[in-house]
This record gives structure tokens, sequence and C-alpha cells, in this order.
């Protein structure tokens, strides 16, 4: 019997139980996933993987998956504010408030200009690169290793990793859903298509 190539609509996912192969996905769910542990086989695993990567999404904001590291320890020049202070604030000649009498928006009333420190560069304290870390790295490789199209894991990847994601501004929209949606039906659709394997001796 041939299995239809199927994609979850926008405003349907599987994390509202509501994804194109939702029925399947919880058959092969319930039939090969164990209660704690890796599964057995190939396809138990990668179905494992992306529940369990959907439910860090949608249930924690991806705060254990991703790690920011810092780019610099606190800077012993700028004590980790990562600027300079100089004499004068060119923009209020060192007063400290504008014509209206309101705080200097370059100086903050402080009359001293803020510049980026000369060692760090003004980058003291701030993050590097988001990194998928841990337990969530081994998933995301173990698909790569599996998924005979990888061109949505590849999607998802780009998405957690993304500087302008992250846990205080992830909206959980549409637009983000499908990118876990388009994995599922993806890993779904190979499941459903494809020979299960072994992949832990007896």
């Amino acid at each position: 019997m041939s299995v239809e190539l199927k994609h979850t609509t926008k405003g349907k996912s599987y994390w509202n139980d509501t994804g194109a192969y939702q029925e399947e996905f919880d058959r092969l769910y319930n039939n090969l996933v164990p209660g704690m542990g890796e599964c057995s086989t190939v396809h138990g695993e990668m179905v494992r993987a992306v529940s369990r990567l959907l439910y860090e999404f949608c249930n924690n904001g991806n705060c254990n998956a991703i790690d920011v590291p810092a780019t610099w320890e606190e800077c012993n020049n700028c004590d980790g504010t990562g600027y300079e202070e100089e004499e004068d604030c060119n923009e209020c000649d060192g007063i400290g408030s504008d014509d209206e009498g309101d705080d200097c928006t370059y100086c903050d009333g402080g009359k001293l200009e803020k510049e980026d420190c000369r060692y760090c560069l003004g980058e003291c304290g701030e993050g590097g690169d988001p990194e998928i870390v841990g337990y969530y790295k081994e998933l995301i490789d173990f698909l790569y290793d599996h998924m005979e199209d990888t061109s949505y894991l590849d999607a998802l990847v780009s998405f957690m990793e993304d500087p302008s994601n992250g846990y205080s501004s992830y909206t959980f929209d549409a637009e983000e859903m499908k990118v876990y949606n388009d994995l599922i039906d993806s890993v779904v659709y190979q499941v459903l298509t494809t020979k299960d394997q072994s992949r832990i001796a007896a």
C-alpha cells in the first residue's frame, strides 16, 4: 500500500495533535518508543528524537538545548560594561541634559560620553553564537545519520542557532511551528515508507 506524502498546514501542529500524520505519529510513538531510554530500532529513535525536540521547544523554549557562550570574560579595563567614559559628552557639552532639561540620550545625564572599550571592543560579557548542545545535539546528530532528506533538519538547526531567536523572543506562531511540523512530517513519511533496522544488540 502506497503512503501519501503529506504536509501539515499552517495553523496545525503536532503539539496541538493536529499534524498531517498525527494518527500515524501517535501510533509509531506508542509502538516504538519505550517509557524511558533509547529505542531499539532506528525508526523508533527517529520518532523519539523529533518528539523530544518538539517538546523542548514548545515546553521549555529550547532553554535546555541552546547554549550561548560568552565571548569575553569580564574585561579589567571596562569592568564588564563594554565601554569607557570620556571627559565630556560631545552631544550635551558635558552638561548632562538637552535643551528641554531632559537627560542627554547619549550620556544618560552622566555628562560623560560612552565609547566602546578599546580592549574588548564593546563586547564584554556579550554572548557568542548560539550552539545546540548535549542531549539535543545527540538527537540531531542521530537524525543526520539516518534521514534520507535532511533539508528540513537543516532548517531546524538554522532556526535553533539563529541569534535573533531565543527563549525570550520565540512567538510559537505558525511560522516557527512549521519548522518542527515539516521535520516531523518528513520523519514519519520516511518511517512509513522504509524498512526498520535494529540499532541495539539483543
